[in-house]
């Protein structure tokens, strides 16, 4: 594996943001659980069970879900099991969310989501077949948005192609089109590896 950047040490502010996030999505769990939600975070739902996730490609293709629901809560209606997937955002993006839905607002989100349905349908039978339940919490009201997400085969077979594709460029050496034109582009500055990254040659 590739090393990272060498002093590549997360500032204080970003540490703060993740640990909001993450401090957030705990609240949300008690929130649903409080709601009548059957929803599993780890493994056996004990802290020493570990997080639901998967691994395929000798393990450079894995991923960690944020949580499985069981059983929904009299009349709600949701198909289980159900992948359960919780993000944080900020007013504006949390609005475009819920006016436009997470395909068309954060469709990385839907990627992921996708890909997550698909990969753990091999542990979690049936988890694909029923729509992902997708919470976003507006860390600026601490307003709550659910969307109920169909899985869409098609994403998520376009995301793992794409995946090897990586993965057989870098096996044969070959260097992949940047994902951005510049440096400054926000996934590169929270990237481990821009330095090594943004100095090879275009």
């Amino acid at each position: 594996a590739t090393p990272k950047d060498e002093g590549q040490d997360f500032s204080g502010q970003v540490l703060r943001i993740f640990a909001i996030g993450h401090e957030l999505e705990e609240l949300a769990i008690r929130w649903l659980r409080g709601a009548g939600f059957d929803l599993y975070t780890q493994k056996g739902n004990r802290p020493d069970g570990g997080q639901f996730g998967f691994s395929v490609a000798g393990g450079r293709i894995r991923g960690h879900v944020d949580g499985i629901i069981a059983a929904g809560p009299e009349g709600f209606g949701l198909a289980v099991p159900a992948l359960w997937e919780c993000k944080t955002m900020n007013a504006k993006n949390w609005r475009a969310c819920v006016k436009d839905g997470v395909a068309k607002s954060k469709p990385v989100y839907a990627a992921q989501i996708a890909v997550y349905q698909a990969y753990m349908e091999a542990q979690v039978s049936g988890i694909s077949a029923n729509p992902a339940m997708f919470t976003a919490i507006n860390k600026d009201t601490a307003e709550l948005y659910h969307e109920l997400v169909l899985f869409d085969a098609e994403l998520a077979q376009r995301m793992s192609d794409r995946g090897v594709r990586i993965l057989r460029a870098t096996d044969a050496g070959e260097l992949l089109p940047r994902v951005a034109a510049n440096r400054d582009f926000f996934e590169c500055r929270f990237c481990s590896w821009a330095k090594r990254c943004w100095g090879l040659p275009a």
